[in-house]
């Protein structure tokens, strides 16, 4: 059927009204092909636009209402009807709709995949494990803090090997000195360690040495997918985070601290860079996760920033951060000894695991202190006083 204003309709009639299944063509080039109950849109159906915007939806007597997020919001014709929906209108072109996400699950009970054998310098123990690292064979890196060292855990080994340091606490070369955070990088599987009590970040490849940088308060560690290097530094009176383009090893670009009350650090501990190079950082004595978006001049709080406590809109000490791919943060809140997500946006978190308060069984902490995924999307945490490694299985 074509109309005289050029609309076109191949599909199924009943009473001279469009009913059933069919494909509409209009004039101004949108393309709907879908149900139809007495000539109006309606059950399950897509309206496409000529500049590629698609809304998949559920329609009522022509309008579309989508079990959807607003992406960044509706716009030209469409209005949000609630945080997780919006209505499409014929004139719609803003935002696609997109189904809301099904955000993570982990089982509650743990498995040990490192250390749990009590504090120690054995192959099968940590003393005060910091930081980790996990590759995509699920090998995990460790900063052994108080056994000076740098060990690495093939998936599924009963023991570790030391691959830095482990020739006690010094200055050498070959020595570190409680060591905070260690990450791999992918190009060269060079491995780069806080070296805290030495004031310097160093690599390591094939047992050979280099110092990165000298002169630096470090802590956390980071690298985004340009290959820059990412510090924290926790010098007084510097309190920042820098960057650096590997290889090229001066005083760095100034990315996230400063002066102002929004600028403000007081100890930023862990890093997280996300796609976008945002920076996340665990400013841990102001019990708060801050973000910088890529040369922002403020950070805003993405997490905590209620005072020290243990609520939901809390955290108490925050450490490792990491950010998935839906954009969900997710913090180890060290004292009250839980992992938290939180929704950027959102007045407080939800708690992940842990949270059933200080201990050693499966389900619980005795300080979290960092945390990552493995490419399956399971969990697995630094339980810093238990030393041990808790891997948390996702629900599929």
């Amino acid at each position: 059927m074509i109309w005289s204003n050029r609309d076109n309709y191949v599909g199924h009639w009943i009473d001279s009204k469009m009913h059933g299944l069919g494909t509409m063509r209009y004039a101004d080039r949108r393309i709907y092909t879908g149900g139809w109950l007495n000539g109006r849109k309606s059950g399950l159906g897509a309206m496409g636009w000529s500049n590629g915007t698609k809304c998949d939806a559920d329609w009522i007597d022509d309008d579309a209402v989508c079990d959807a997020i607003c992406f960044p919001q509706c716009s030209n014709g469409g209005k949000c009807t609630g945080p997780n929906s919006c209505t499409c209108t014929s004139f719609w072109t803003g935002p696609r709709c997109e189904t809301q996400p099904k955000f993570n699950k982990w089982k509650q009970d743990a498995i040990t995949v490192v250390g749990g054998n009590g504090w120690g310098q054995q192959l099968n123990q940590l003393d005060y494990p910091s930081g980790i690292f996990i590759d995509k064979k699920k090998n995990i890196f460790i900063a052994d803090n108080r056994n000076h060292r740098i060990v690495e855990w093939k998936y599924n080994a009963k023991e570790g090997q030391i691959i830095a340091g482990g020739n006690g606490k010094g200055d050498r070369m070959d020595q570190l000195s409680y060591p905070t955070d260690v990450i791999v990088d992918q190009q060269n599987y060079s491995i780069i360690i806080a070296d805290r009590g030495n004031r310097r970040v160093i690599q390591w490849l094939n047992q050979n040495q280099q110092i990165l940088i000298e002169n630096i308060d470090c802590y956390g560690l980071a690298m985004d997918k340009h290959g820059f290097l990412y510090v924290s530094d926790l010098e007084i009176n510097k309190v920042r985070v820098r960057r650096w383009k590997m290889g090229e090893y001066n005083e760095g670009v100034i990315v996230t601290g400063g002066n102002g009350q929004t600028n403000q650090l007081t100890t930023p501990d862990f890093i997280f860079v996300d796609e976008d190079q945002s920076v996340y950082v665990s400013d841990s004595y102001n019990s708060r996760v801050m973000k910088w978006k890529k040369d922002a001049e403020e950070g805003t709080i993405v997490a905590g920033g209620n005072d020290y406590g243990g609520n939901l809109n809390q955290l108490s000490y925050p450490q490792g951060v990491i950010v998935d791919d839906l954009g969900q943060i997710y913090v180890a809140d060290y004292w009250n000894h839980r992992v938290m997500r939180w929704c950027e946006g959102k007045k407080e978190g939800e708690i992940v695991v842990g949270g059933n308060g200080e201990g050693s069984q499966s389900n619980q902490f005795n300080g979290p202190r960092d945390l990552s995924f493995d490419d399956e999307g399971n969990l697995y945490v630094v339980d810093y006083y238990n030393n041990r490694i808790q891997k948390f299985e996702i629900i599929l």
